[in-house]
């Protein structure tokens, strides 16, 4: 038991709350102050000018050399209009609705979810019909409306003239792309892409050619003159890799070589099994064209033993680096990642805080909050016709996960018309027990004594129904010995996860005979996540190539917020069936 809590302190998941996805870094210039963009493959001026409601005027003032275009990776301001009329800025409440959520409401007026929290102490707990929100005054981007055709002066007095048009382009859907970050990546809204293909869900194939409105701009010279030369376009590396012919790989573990006991010995092989993982994948790699060294380093657990790996001398040409294990040492390695321009990887569990305004830091893992809103994405894809009852946990942590699935429920695309969400506490959940009625309860906790509250309740209450009840839980309850399995089988347990490893695949299968033909031993869960973390990151960050899919996790990497770093949402749905785990969904497929 020891052994499984040391693994799961590294592949379980922490989370926190920080900035919506909406919201973005804020720089000072001269005074005035901008949002930063980072310009993403797919993005053009319509979209930005759209997105943050600014003129186009403004944006090219701010930015010379812009009416040339925008390209990938290059750093945009945008002036943050102080001025503008706020929305609905006459209504200072608000009573909540039906199906509302915070998200929801909180974009309706055009403020941020934690200032409306800030306003409203208590609702980060939950809101309820007919309550009433004080809306509080923001200094976010409020609604400009402007003429799709301007005449504009650029800051060296070149007057133009922007002409928008509507145009359709095709995509071709690549390996791990989503309806949803294609969405992004354009600047086009979900449903507009499903309308204009006639697409009654978000499903998506690799290979599916797709229609994608967009805005192409035109800029025309209205006066010639003489003009000075344009300053060169301010270009922010994050996003951009130059080639070299041999690239540095830093992997920091704790090996605890000089000193152990029975704890830091256990943790000592989890560090050598994802170095063994690691290595194999680097190895791999040179049949693809990889050239690198790989420098290893015992990063033990304290902060002057990872202080003193960062000053060593050859860690100032690393290309990329991994690790390390421990979530409170993370912080150290991600912030000269970022002040040196590294790419950095979070392979085991981490803080979210750590990607915020570091968008040289990548987790490999989904936070929980994640995992609870690819469950909503799951249940919402099988339009299930079940009664579904969310129940709502007591723990403060929990509520976060029960907030994510909430909010995902009410606002994700649905598969049909959108099935009703049931909220109750644990107090009501045998109300819904009844004689042949089948239900569908979701348990976002990860609080022992929560679980086995439920499961209780359900023991007591169900022996004599003809009905089936299906239990959503998290992952952790596949280690609470007090759920015993014959219970898991009972009710139909279900679980988002952040990886499927099973023996019984056949790329499990491939790996295995490699690994045991290198180490002569078989291949732990660490020495896979160690394989998968390496293998995709130095695949596409060093080679240049999408990777295909990896033993136990795949990877869909998104950016949480202009600015910010980028996480792993891919979700996996697994079940006890039989006393056995089998995969019902994916979120990459």
């Amino acid at each position: 038991m020891v052994k499984i809590g040391l693994l799961l302190s590294f592949l379980v998941i922490f989370t926190s709350t920080f900035a919506q996805p909406s919201d973005v870094p804020i720089e000072v210039v001269n005074g005035k102050k901008y949002y930063v963009h980072i310009v993403q493959g797919g993005n053009t001026l319509w979209g930005i000018h759209t997105m943050y409601n600014v003129p186009v005027n403004d944006i090219v003032l701010s930015n010379p050399g812009v009416e040339n275009g925008v390209k990938e990776g290059q750093k945009l301001l945008i002036p943050v209009n102080t001025n503008a009329t706020p929305i609905n800025s006459e209504q200072k409440k608000h009573t909540v609705q039906a199906q509302e959520t915070l998200y929801g409401i909180s974009k309706k007026y055009g403020i941020t979810s934690d200032e409306l929290i800030e306003a409203n102490p208590g609702i980060e707990n939950g809101i309820k019909v007919g309550q009433e929100l004080i809306i509080p005054e923001s200094n976010n981007i409020q609604q400009i409306i402007e003429p799709s055709n301007s005449n504009i002066k650029t800051s060296s007095g070149k007057e133009l003239s922007v002409v928008f048009s509507d145009t359709i382009i095709e995509h071709k859907v690549l390996p791990h792309e989503t309806m949803y970050s294609i969405s992004k990546r354009f600047m086009v809204s979900v449903e507009e892409i499903q309308k204009l293909n006639g697409l009654k869900n978000t499903k998506l194939k690799n290979g599916d050619i797709i229609k994608i409105p967009i805005r192409n701009e035109k800029f025309q010279q209205v006066e010639v003159r003489d003009i000075k030369p344009i300053d060169a376009k301010k270009v922010d590396s994050t996003l951009l890799y130059k080639k070299k012919d041999e690239y540095s790989i830093a992997l920091l573990l704790p090996f605890f070589l000089d000193k152990q006991d029975a704890t830091t010995k256990t943790v000592s092989d989890y560090a050598t099994e994802f170095y063994m993982g690691a290595k194999l994948a680097i190895d791999s790699l040179e049949n693809l064209g990889l050239k690198a060294k790989l420098y290893v380093y015992d990063s033990k657990n304290d902060t002057a033993s990872v202080k003193a790996i960062l000053n060593k001398k050859e860690f100032q040409t690393m290309d990329l680096v991994i690790g390390p294990l421990f979530p409170d040492k993370m912080g150290l390695v991600a912030d000269w990642c970022k002040k040196n321009k590294v790419k950095y990887v979070c392979p085991v569990s981490a803080n979210s805080n750590i990607i915020k305004n570091n968008p040289y830091t990548f987790i490999a893992i989904p936070s929980d909050a994640t995992l609870m809103e690819g469950a909503a994405q799951y249940v919402l894809s099988q339009n299930i016709k079940d009664q579904i009852v969310l129940v709502k946990p007591t723990n403060s942590k929990d509520i976060l996960l029960y907030e994510s699935f909430r909010q995902a429920f009410l606002n994700l695309p649905s598969k049909g018309a959108r099935p009703k969400l049931i909220e109750a506490n644990l107090a009501d959940v045998k109300s819904y027990l009844k004689k042949g009625s089948n239900v569908y309860f979701i348990v976002p906790t990860n609080d022992k004594t929560f679980a086995l509250k439920f499961i209780n309740t359900l023991n007591a209450n169900a022996k004599s129904l003809t009905g089936v009840i299906s239990v959503l839980g998290t992952k952790d309850w596949m280690n609470f010995d007090e759920i015993s399995g014959e219970y898991r089988n009972r009710y139909n347990f279900q679980f988002p996860s952040p990886n499927d490893f099973n023996y019984s695949y056949e790329g499990t299968k491939e790996i295995m005979k490699k690994y045991r033909k290198e180490y002569n031993a078989d291949m732990s869960k660490m020495a896979v996540q160690g394989f998968d973390v390496s293998f995709y990151f130095c695949m596409k960050y060093l080679i240049g190539k999408e990777p295909k899919e990896g033993v136990m996790t795949n990877f869909q990497l998104f950016q949480k917020g202009q600015g910010n770093g980028f996480e792993n949402g891919n979700v996996y749905i697994l079940k006890q069936q039989d006393f056995e785990l089998i995969k019902l969904y994916e979120s990459f497929e």
